[in-house]
């Protein structure tokens, strides 16, 4: 999808891979909404209006938890900006350390921020795109530590798998017509305010034994998730200093379980 002329809501899009991405879909010709709990991305928003001297981006607070507050981000794509192309779940927490310390309360908050959220986001999306036959593309956010289990991180981690297999469980969608389009990304420790705050900075033998992606290594691969019309159901994993590959695990396939069914 050629992002020029197009419009994106963007979760977390205060700061880090949704502040960037942002910007780089303005520089493309493309419009942004962005959602975050964090009122600063109001600010961002301003500022994309002031260097491209017109409205390119709006911001309104969202917690991702609330599916009215996704709702209302759809529907400023549409009162401001005429129609909705591309949704970006990017919003995500860490967690704690030691995650056992958490209580119920703070674990279910960390599966419905990473998990909950990017699949109800989906789902609005989609349905957009199917009442409108309008072609849509979503792009998901998920981890490495969807694929490396980590003694510290395994309540994360296993959101991040539920990302990727809900990702690739959309991959027959870009079969439709007009396509819809649903790829992830996969990124390593990325320099991001969250990753900063929620490890230890010094002697840290994560950051030693696999270093760490820059924000826009990440935020580029977002691109290609929404401009690469070849990928439908694609997980993009990243490491430090290597090629961006593609996972090589199982895709959804065209099972006749859906012919007829209203999605």
């Amino acid at each position: 999808m050629q992002i020029a002329g197009k419009v994106a809501v963007i979760t977390g899009g205060a700061r880090g891979f949704g502040k960037r991405l942002a910007e780089m879909i303005t520089e493309k010709g493309g419009r942004v909404v962005l959602g975050d709990i964090l009122p600063e991305g109001a600010q961002v928003a301003a500022d994309l209006n002031k260097q491209h001297k017109s409205k390119v981006a709006v911001f309104s607070i969202c917690d991702v938890r609330k599916s009215s507050d996704l709702e209302l981000l759809l529907s400023l794509a549409k009162s401001e900006f005429g129609a909705l192309d591309i949704m970006v779940n990017n919003a995500g927490i860490s967690g704690t350390l030691p995650w056992a310390d958490d209580d119920a309360e703070s674990l279910t908050r960390t599966i419905d921020i990473n998990l909950k959220a990017p699949v109800e986001g989906t789902r609005l999306a989609i349905r957009y795109f199917l009442q409108n036959k309008r072609q849509g593309c979503v792009v998901n956010v998920a981890s490495m530590m969807a694929f490396f289990p980590t003694e510290f991180g395994p309540v994360y981690g296993a959101t991040k798998s539920g990302v990727v297999n809900f990702t690739a469980s959309c991959a027959t969608l870009a079969r439709m017509e007009p396509p819809i389009h649903v790829n992830a990304i996969a990124p390593n420790f990325a320099d991001t305010a969250m990753v900063r705050d929620s490890l230890p900075k010094d002697n840290n033998q994560v950051f030693k034994m696999t270093g760490i992606l820059t924000v826009d290594e990440v935020v580029l691969q977002m691109i290609r998730c929404i401009e690469d019309e070849s990928l439908a159901g694609d997980v993009i994993k990243m490491l430090p200093g290597k090629t961006p590959l593609l996972h090589n695990g199982r895709k959804a396939v065209s099972s006749g379980v859906l012919a007829g069914a209203k999605l």
